[in-house]
């Protein structure tokens, strides 16, 4: 299910309403990226811990550690910038994906954009807290990165999952109606939070994450739906 979704998804990226929502979102992320970067080495000044010369090791793996800890919030920041994004360019894509690949099943509903960004904005919030309570985490983990990679894709690929879930099912369902599909197909949903939150980790790729997710959850959601493709090629 998973790679039939990222099939059609790749082979949609051309889709003149796709290049237009890439476009703005990659200025966007860019100035988002700068910004923060900017903010970071201004805010943060050169501190040392330790003055012995013998320690100058631990300063050395404190500094990177803390590069390396801001990398983690930048991309959990991003993350949740991107799926604003992806909340404000919703229908665009939504229907653009629902025109070609199920023209005979009933289009969705055009999402109230307030419900679509306190939906986004609240996901925000949850997002960042959960990520700075676990951030001492992955800090240790950091000594062991297939633990760091368990705790960053677990918690986030969960995160993503329920929220790109929530904003395209409720284009076509009450939110209680979306929820009982989500938890009903738990493990499948959260496999496709799980790759959206890995894209998010790859350069340049995730510059295009808010238009690549709603699309891939939008034919994860039709499949558990049971309803079937009919491409349309214009």
């Amino acid at each position: 299910m998973l790679f039939r979704a990222a099939s059609l998804t790749l082979g949609q990226i051309a889709d003149p309403v796709f290049r237009g929502v890439v476009f703005k979102s990659v200025l966007f992320t860019l100035a988002l990226f700068v910004g923060l970067t900017v903010v970071f080495y201004w805010a943060v000044p050169e501190v040392k811990f330790f003055e012995s010369d013998w320690l100058q090791w631990a300063n050395s793996a404190l500094e990177v550690g803390g590069s390396l800890a801001f990398f983690a919030v930048l991309v959990l920041t991003f993350s949740a910038t991107a799926t604003l994004i992806g909340g404000i360019f919703l229908d665009d894509i939504a229907e653009a994906v629902e025109r070609r690949h199920y023209p005979h099943d009933e289009p969705g509903r055009s999402a109230d954009f307030s419900k679509t960004f306190g939906v986004s904005l609240r996901f925000i919030g949850i997002t960042v807290l959960l990520n700075m309570l676990v951030l001492p985490f992955y800090l240790i983990a950091l000594l062991f990165p297939p633990l760091f990679a368990c705790i960053f894709y677990g918690l986030n690929g969960y995160l993503l999952s329920r929220e790109y879930f929530e904003l395209v099912s409720l284009r076509h369902k009450d939110a209680k109606a979306a929820r009982q599909l989500r938890k009903a197909n738990g493990l499948r949903v959260f496999s496709a939070g799980v790759v959206i939150a890995f894209l998010l980790t790859v350069p340049v790729v995730n510059l295009f994450v808010p238009i690549l997710a709603t699309a891939f959850t939008l034919h994860v959601f039709k499949a558990l739906e049971g309803v079937k493709t009919t491409e349309i090629v214009s």
